[in-house]
């Protein structure tokens, strides 16, 4: 059983705070699925993870925000490169499209960015996360290193049937605050804008995830409001009230940059708006 976390703490961020909110029963699920598993009830274990799988599946669904308004679905993929094949690079880093081969990789950075980190335990798990990755309404690339070959990340766009392109970007560990975050983003729009004149993006940032923000404004990214995520009505304030002392001077400043109060920072996700122009690195 895992050890017991004190939510409460400020070491755990709004983003794990809210995610241990949302995830408790699958949490609860995937533990007795390895109980069953370590007892040898394989059948009864696969039982639990296939309940587990559809969960799962949810609040993707809740990421993609389907009911959004679709602009792009007839747009000619074709025209992105395929599987494994080149998008472009610079002095830093090398983009390609993701290919199978990248496997490994993908779970090793999300297994770092994950905060349920014991489901990677489960095949059915990661299954299910390496198809939704290679989905045909997403488009991302694998970052490597340009000097050593190494690979650094993935970035990408999680919807292209929507008419608000999303970012998406997640480093391993040992790249993260060395530039390769913002060479890749500039080198991938540089690239989409080429390839679909596709000029407005939007990212979707937790609100003490300070990093991130200052990636998004380095790119020229602007705050555009806030947006729920994973909590809605009577259980959000319900979070809030119980999550209130949170709010702290950084939290405070960055409502104003917002116009939101700043309890309204707790339960919500950060949106930014990208209105991408060409750029020289």
């Amino acid at each position: 059983m895992p050890e017991k976390k004190d939510l409460t703490s400020r070491r755990y961020t709004i983003s794990q705070l809210k995610t241990h909110e949302m995830c408790d029963s699958i949490i609860e699920q995937l533990e007795k699925a390895i109980s069953l598993k370590e007892d040898g009830l394989i059948l009864e274990s696969d039982d639990v993870m296939n309940m587990l799988s559809l969960e799962v599946k949810k609040i993707v669904a809740q990421f993609d925000e389907p009911k959004e308004k679709t602009e792009n679905l007839n747009l000619d993929k074709s025209i992105l490169p395929k599987r494994g094949k080149f998008l472009a690079e610079n002095d830093k880093v090398v983009l390609r499209a993701v290919s199978d081969e990248d496997y490994e990789n993908y779970m090793e950075v999300s297994y770092e960015c994950s905060i349920m980190r014991s489901a990677f335990k489960e095949d059915a798990f990661k299954k299910d996360l390496w198809e939704s990755f290679l989905s045909d309404t997403a488009a991302n690339f694998s970052i490597f290193d340009k000097v050593s070959g190494e690979y650094v990340g993935y970035c990408g766009i999680k919807n292209i049937n929507v008419e608000n392109w999303e970012l998406v970007i997640e480093l391993l560990k040992k790249y993260r605050h060395r530039g390769y975050g913002y060479h890749a983003l500039v080198v991938m729009l540089n690239s989409l804008m080429k390839l679909t004149g596709k000029t407005t993006y939007r990212s979707r940032v937790d609100s003490d995830n300070y990093a991130s923000q200052n990636l998004m404004k380095k790119i020229g990214a602007i705050p555009n409001g806030i947006s729920e995520m994973f909590i809605h009505g009577k259980d959000l304030s319900k979070f809030q009230e119980e999550n209130k002392n949170l709010i702290d001077d950084k939290l405070r400043k960055l409502a104003k940059e917002f116009h939101v109060a700043p309890i309204d920072l707790i339960g919500h996700v950060l949106e930014f708006r990208i209105d991408w122009k060409s750029t020289n690195l």
